[in-house]
């Protein structure tokens, strides 16, 4: 007799074989098992379903499921695959901003699930004006808990904003040379999205890593010869996005 893994296997397996008709039973329950897939992919992924049209969508979201199936029960933390699937989709090609808009949106929900942060600006920069002045670029700083970043050759931020009520329904986008580096997170309860200068982005990254301040120095420099850190201490600190200070090894 199978033992109950391999039966919930089997029954896994059936449900999601669409090469195959299943018996009325089974495609009920294929159908709301699907169904349920694409509510809540497409609740966070809003602007790529629109982008794509639901059709389109749908199918994408049927052969993202075949190939990464939740593994845990909540499906509103489900999905964080879905823009890398979208990069390698063969009907997702002739939209090459497409995954980008897709890492937009998951890390806007990921934001807005974030934990709160515990720092506070003015501890914050106390503790720094503590700091022996050698032992400054020694310091490891962390980032606050809902903070993402997202570098992208596509202006996936004008793109997000054209798809929102708000925007006035002008969803002309111009597609520049330049790169947008942006900055998500949560402030007041809300999600927001910024752009920020290639310095401050390669260097708010590189403390996201781990390396010390000295090490994303040198990581800001390479990416903008101007990058002021008094400036970027300031101004990161000041709006919580720098939340800690880790001490040093």
């Amino acid at each position: 007799m199978p033992s109950l893994s391999e039966l919930q296997r089997h029954f896994a397996a059936t449900v999601l074989d669409l090469a195959h008709e299943p018996d009325a039973r089974i495609a009920v329950y294929r159908h709301t098992i699907f169904a349920n897939y694409r509510n809540a992919l497409g609740a966070t992924y809003r602007v790529v379903r629109e982008l794509t049209g639901v059709p389109f969508f749908n199918a994408a979201v049927d052969a993202f499921v075949l190939v990464h199936p939740s593994t845990g029960g909540d499906l509103n933390v489900y999905g964080d695959t879905f823009p890398s699937f979208l990069a390698t989709y063969p009907h997702a090609a002739p939209l090459p901003y497409l995954p980008d808009v897709a890492r937009l949106e998951w890390a806007m929900d990921e934001a807005h699930r974030a934990a709160d942060a515990e720092g506070d600006a003015q501890r914050m920069l106390a503790a720094l004006a503590a700091i022996p002045a050698g032992k400054i670029p020694m310091q490891r700083f962390a980032l606050d808990p809902s903070c993402r970043l997202l570098r992208s050759a596509f202006p996936v931020l004008r793109i997000w904003q054209a798809h929102q009520d708000d925007s006035g329904h002008d969803r002309h986008v111009e597609f520049a040379n330049d790169e947008d580096f942006l900055l998500i997170r949560r402030e007041d309860g809300r999600v927001v999205v910024e752009r920020v200068e290639r310095g401050d982005f390669a260097w708010l990254a590189a403390l996201a890593a781990g390396v010390d301040l000295g090490q994303g120095l040198d990581a800001a420099f390479d990416a903008d010869a101007t990058f002021d850190l008094g400036t970027a201490l300031r101004t990161f600190i000041a709006n919580g996005v720098l939340a800690a200070i880790v001490a040093a090894d």
